[in-house]
């Protein structure tokens, strides 16, 4: 995330970084340490999508520290 964000590292934990998922389940974890986007836990397609064919799952990034 820091890469794509095109910050160094330490820069996600000094900035504040958070993900923000935009449905009522948190499905993402950042990893501050490494930078990693992960998931919470494993996701049940047909749960969450099962009568559209295009499954998306949103969610933000915010880094604060300036804004």
């Amino acid at each position: 995330v820091a890469k794509d964000l095109g910050l160094q590292l330490p820069a996600l934990k000094d900035r504040d970084a958070h993900v923000f998922d935009t449905g009522r389940t948190r499905y993402f974890f950042l990893d501050l340490q490494n930078g990693h986007l992960s998931m919470m836990e494993q996701v049940d397609r047909e749960e969450i999508c099962a009568a559209v064919p295009k499954c998306v799952l949103n969610f933000e990034i915010l880094v604060k520290h300036p804004m």
